[in-house]
């Protein structure tokens, strides 16, 4: 009896060529504050589920309506890709300027974008547009 099970929806799958040119924006949400040596550090709400959010209210952690936040530091290499999302670079130029900066093979340069960029939109730090 498969009337109640849940349809598993299939997530969007871009080839690589695809995937290398999108251009990737910054959340309006994430607050971004820079630090004394020059680091980021972004603070971010935290999406949660109905009943934890009903926990979070009760235990005091929601303050005054806003949803609890939570603060990333960026290093080096991560500032300078944060810095580099304008919303109108693609990812492959990216991934580009980040072997020149750091003397990386194009290659793994690319990986280590595609990496950092999936990471923060797992968080939903930033959103791909085509």
């Amino acid at each position: 009896m498969s009337w109640f099970r849940k349809k598993k929806t299939v997530p969007l799958q871009l080839s690589r060529d695809q995937a290398l040119r999108c251009s990737p924006f910054k959340n309006p949400a994430v607050e971004e504050t820079r630090l004394d040596n020059g680091l980021v550090q972004l603070t971010y709400p935290l999406h949660l589920k109905p009943f934890l959010a009903d926990v979070a209210k009760r235990f005091g952690l929601w303050k005054d309506g806003d949803p609890p936040k939570k603060q990333l530091q960026l290093d080096a290499m991560g500032t300078y890709s944060w810095d580099l999302m304008d919303g109108k670079r693609s990812v492959a130029r990216m991934a580009s300027l980040f072997a020149e900066r750091y003397k990386l093979h194009p290659k793994e340069a690319e990986v280590s974008m595609t990496a950092f960029l999936r990471e923060l939109g797992k968080r939903g730090l930033v959103g791909m547009k085509e």
